[in-house]
């Protein structure tokens, strides 16, 4: 590749299954089903131009972020994942507890903010350093040459790892609105809260590997690599 840009883009989220209530949520929220690769109609109460930014990826909890890579290297990513969750002890779950709806970026973007157990978060450390040396590109890149995440520990994770974010600091959500330019905040997080309100403990036993292909808009579920699973040849 000559354009680092211009390749696929890879992440390794958390996503539901398909007919879960929390993925149904999720889907009609964002207007799209990222599982079926369609478009869903918007609730009411929102506008295409407030999920222009999330509304592509469809339902996710980033646990490695969407770098771009050689489409050439997706068999080795894919093992790569797998050969990672398989490292975990039989039996072992991903948890999320304490659900809350929160308004980041002065009230742009809403997302519900969960906490990791420690499983996942050693997981996501763990996917996160593995993974480093198939990106070609960061979506931090721009961010970072105009002078954002300039702290030193910062500025140290993106030379070894592509990114400012995670680890220690690693904040754990679900977006739900991004860019919201509507009226009436309070509002939007009174809905959010109640639609969100029997979703704020969740378990999970696998990873969601997504991809972007060059010149589409919209995500899509690659593979839902179960946790525990042996690495085959």
């Amino acid at each position: 590749m000559t354009d680092p840009r211009s390749g696929t883009r890879f992440g390794v989220y958390l996503c539901p299954p398909a007919g879960d209530p929390y993925y149904e949520l999720g889907g009609q929220l964002l207007g799209f089903d990222v599982r079926v690769g369609r478009e869903v109609p918007l609730p009411a109460f929102l506008r295409p131009e407030w999920q222009a930014d999330a509304g592509p990826y469809g339902l996710h909890l980033t646990v490695v972020e969407g770098f771009y890579t050689d489409p050439a290297w997706w068999p080795e990513v894919e093992a790569e994942v797998r050969a990672c969750v398989a490292c975990l002890t039989p039996g072992a779950v991903l948890t999320l507890t304490g659900g809350r709806v929160e308004a980041w970026d002065d009230g742009e973007t809403w997302v519900h903010r969960l906490d990791a157990n420690d499983t996942l978060l050693v997981l996501h450390t763990l996917l996160l350093a593995r993974l480093a040396r198939f990106v070609t590109a960061s979506p931090f890149d721009a961010q970072v040459a105009a002078g954002k995440y300039a702290r030193p520990f910062e500025q140290a994770r993106m030379r070894l790892l592509h990114t400012p974010r995670g680890l220690d600091s690693w904040q754990p959500h679900f977006t739900l609105v991004q860019p919201y330019g509507g009226p009436d905040p309070a509002g939007l997080r009174a809905r959010l809260e109640a639609l969100t309100a029997s979703h704020h403990a969740q378990t999970y036993r696998s990873v969601a590997l997504f991809e972007k292909r060059e010149g589409e808009a919209h995500w899509r579920v690659r593979a839902d690599p179960p946790l525990g699973t042996p690495q085959t040849a």
